[in-house]
């Protein structure tokens, strides 16, 4: 049996702490070229969109409820690690952009 799982990314937690990176990466760049740059992360992230929000399970039919639980339980432990990654991916790539914004001008 297997089965697609969607998990939600909860944009409450990476805000605070990631937005502050973002602006502070970008501050010194100018308000128009500002929001080109934010496009631009936000085409790069939403370019990982399945690799981080879906999972394939394969169950094995007559597994129990224990073993099911275990199996969600690791699933969803590898999705935290992936939203941290996520999350460094973002910290780099706006770094990144920024620079290669700055080699530009």
């Amino acid at each position: 049996m297997s089965e697609i799982i969607q998990f939600p990314v909860s944009n409450k937690q990476q805000k605070s702490d990631l937005d502050a990176v973002i602006d502070e990466a970008l501050r010194a760049i100018p308000r128009t070229d500002r929001e080109k740059l934010r496009f631009e992360l936000i085409k790069t992230i939403d370019s990982y969109d399945g690799f981080f929000t879906e999972w394939s399970l394969s169950l094995p039919e007559d597994s129990n409820e224990a073993l099911r639980k275990q199996i969600y339980d690791i699933a969803h432990q590898e999705h935290d690690r992936k939203m941290r990654m996520l999350k460094d991916i973002m910290r780099l790539k706006i770094k990144v952009l920024v620079a290669e914004y700055q080699q530009r001008k």
